[in-house]
């Protein structure tokens, strides 16, 4: 089964938990696996280190990296990076009243826009499915 890492900012967590749940619905439709970091994993404030090696590795094992922009966070920017450093899929998320980002804009294969949860799930099926007709 393919995996993509869910970037996403912790402190915002709360807020944006419905649109990453339909996220895992839409990435369940395309018989992938939503890795959402944040919710599967805690770490204290003491390991950073341990948190850093854990995400490095969940990206390189991931087949895509889908990351919620909405809320501009140095963490998520980070992942980004690494991701397009090694070459994955990005799939940038940001609801339409958020502002665009130049830097992940720059970086993402696949640019998902939305109104609601419901529309991003619909929009991240397309775009999954748009996804895989490239990488065959």
């Amino acid at each position: 089964m393919k995996t993509a890492f869910i970037s996403r900012s912790y402190e915002h967590r709360e807020h944006y938990d419905a649109a990453i749940a339909h996220v895992v619905a839409g990435l369940r439709c395309m018989n992938m696996e939503g890795v959402d970091f944040v919710r599967w994993y805690s770490f204290a404030e003491g390991q950073a280190r341990e948190m850093m090696a854990t995400t490095l590795e969940s990206i390189q094992q991931a087949d895509a990296l889908i990351a919620e922009v909405s809320e501009k966070v140095i963490g998520v920017g980070i992942e980004i990076g690494y991701a397009a450093a090694l070459g994955k899929p990005i799939i940038y998320l940001r609801k339409s009243d958020a502002p665009f980002s130049t830097t992940v804009g720059g970086l993402a294969t696949i640019a998902i826009v939305y109104d609601n949860p419901q529309d991003l799930e619909d929009k991240l099926i397309d775009a999954l499915h748009s996804l895989d007709k490239e990488t065959k």
